[in-house]
Parts: C-alpha cells; structure tokens; sequence
C-alpha cells in the first residue's frame, strides 16, 4: 500500500490508494461475537415450548376422536341408561301380554320423542318425521319414527316387535 498526494490542498494524505487511483478503506479490526445473557437463551427455549404447546392443543382439539373413546366421559350416559331402561319395559309388557304390537311401537315413539328431548333440549313431543330431519342427528330418529307410524296406527300391521326394539336401542346407544 502506498500513500499518495491528491489534488487539493496540499499535504492531504490518503492511505490505500491504488495504482489505477481508486481509494480503498482501511479493514477494521475484528471484533468478538456478543454474548447473550441467560436470561435470552431461557427466553427463547420457553417460547420454543409454548409455540410446541399451542400447535399439540391445535392438533388435539380439532381431530376427530375413536368411536368408543370419550375424552371426558359421556355427558349423557345417565339418559341413555334411563331410556334404555324404559324400552325394556315396553318389551316386557309386550311379551308379557300386556299390550299388543301397536302398544308397543306407541311406546317406542314415546321413549324416543322422550329421549331426543332430553338430548336436544327442544320439546320434540309434537314435532313431525319430517321436522326431526332438521335437527342435528334426527336423521336416524326421523327413519326410525317413520317406521313406528305406520304399526302404531294400522289396525293390522307385518311389524316385527323384537326389530323395533332393537332398533330403538340401537339409536338410543348411537346418539
């Protein structure tokens, strides 16, 4: 490297010239990398851990769970077991003689108005075949009604009792 003159007020030196004139800046001393402090280090490992956290919640929470399995216990169980206990009764009296075939199949109508009631919350002692398919899940209790009309209101009728009650346990079980 050599200094030279330049044009201008004498005696101004400039170092790096080139031999072309071209000026070239001297490199400044290297300097060591920073050290973080601890507290930075931490900092970073706990949000590493949330941002982990948050994506398992996401994950968890919006992925369909295994039939059978319940996360935090069926909320109604206890309505189940009730209206399963109260198709039984209505086979017994069946099969005991106390009522006939469209006894029967009116008191499954009742112990399924009453179930999806209790279920829905909505009064659905009134409610047509045709408006159960408009709640949510009455699809299956809309088939199942409209298979019970027409035994409960013929005076003769090809139904088959036992097919109605499990079919009614079935639905109860599934909903």
């Amino acid at each position: 490297m050599r200094v030279t003159e330049t044009g201008g007020s004498a005696g101004t030196l400039w170092a790096g010239g080139t031999a072309d004139g071209a000026l070239l800046a001297l490199p400044a001393e290297a300097q060591p990398p920073t050290q973080y402090s601890w507290w930075v280090c931490v900092l970073g490992l706990v949000l590493l851990a949330l941002i982990a956290g948050w994506y398992w919640w996401v994950l968890r929470s919006t992925r369909p769970h295994a039939p059978g399995r319940s996360r935090r216990g069926d909320p109604y169980a206890a309505i189940r077991t009730q209206h399963l206990a109260l198709l039984d009764e209505a086979q017994q009296r069946f099969e005991s003689g106390e009522s006939d075939l469209r006894a029967l199949h009116l008191d499954l109508n009742h112990v399924i108005r009453q179930f999806a009631t209790a279920r829905t919350g909505i009064d659905t002692s009134s409610l047509t075949v045709a408006e159960f398919g408009r709640i949510e899940h009455g699809s299956a209790l809309s088939v199942l009604l409209g298979d019970y009309s027409e035994p409960a209101f013929a005076a003769v009728s090809d139904a088959q009792a036992a097919s109605a009650v499990d079919q009614a346990r079935e639905v109860v079980r599934a909903w």
